[in-house]
């Protein structure tokens, strides 16, 4: 299993109406509204490198009122 945190910025006024979609998403493990460079914060899950590049491009980037996102995948020892 691949673990990542996906950092979202959104566009002005949208956070709250993002945040209640966001959390339909698969993968979902947790989901946070933050003050700072960025607007939310997910921590998704994802059975392989291609499911987890799927589920950010196809899904989470899908979004309209999404302006950006990076990517931080968790390492795993």
């Amino acid at each position: 299993m691949i673990k990542a945190y996906i950092l979202i910025n959104v566009k002005g006024g949208t956070e709250f109406d993002l945040f209640e979609e966001l959390t339909k998403i698969s993968g979902l493990e947790e989901i946070s509204l933050v003050w700072g460079l960025f607007d939310i914060v997910l921590k998704i899950e994802a059975d392989s490198k291609d499911a987890m590049d799927k589920l950010v491009t196809e899904e989470i980037r899908s979004y309209a009122n999404i302006s950006s996102t990076m990517t931080m995948i968790i390492r795993e020892d």
